[in-house]
Formats: C-alpha cells, sequence, structure tokens
C-alpha cells in the first residue's frame, strides 16, 4: 500500500486542509460538546476520503471487469447472429 496516492489525492488534501477552517471555527467556541462534535465531523469527512482512496484500485478493477463482459456478450450475440 501505498502513502502516495494518499498524499497526492485531492480529496484527502481538501479535507486536512478543512482542519484550518475547523481550528479556526472552534478556537472562538465555548469548551463543551459542541466544539468537540464540530471535530467528529471533520473527522469523520477525513476518513471517509482515505476510505475512497482506499477503495479506488477495487472500483477501478470491478469497471475493468463490467467492460469485458459487456465485450463478451457483444462477442457473443454477434456469433449467434452469423448462426442464423
Amino acid at each position: 500500500m501505498s502513502i502516495g496516492k494518499y498524499l497526492t489525492n485531492l480529496g484527502v488534501i481538501g479535507a486536512l486542509m478543512g482542519a484550518l477552517g475547523t481550528a479556526k471555527q472552534t478556537q472562538a467556541m465555548p469548551k463543551d460538546w459542541r466544539r468537540y462534535l464540530v471535530w467528529v465531523v471533520w473527522a469523520a469527512g477525513l476518513a471517509l476520503a482515505l476510505a475512497s482512496v482506499a477503495k479506488q484500485a477495487d472500483d477501478e478493477q470491478y469497471e475493468a471487469e463490467l467492460k469485458q463482459l459487456e465485450r463478451e456478450q457483444k462477442a457473443a450475440a454477434k456469433a449467434s447472429r452469423k448462426r442464423r
């Protein structure tokens, strides 16, 4: 697993940069549950960005398999028409 694909992904970079806005927002907030909730929401966004990068290879493989299946179905239909 390469860390480079995480560091160069725009979704992950955006989520990490969101920490600056979250820090600025929570700086003036009272220290109660709402402040922690804002950080939990930010962390969830970061986790989603990281998960999307992790699943990207699986998605690409799935799309390639679908294209291959579609090609095979077209070839089978063409062969079926030729036999008639």
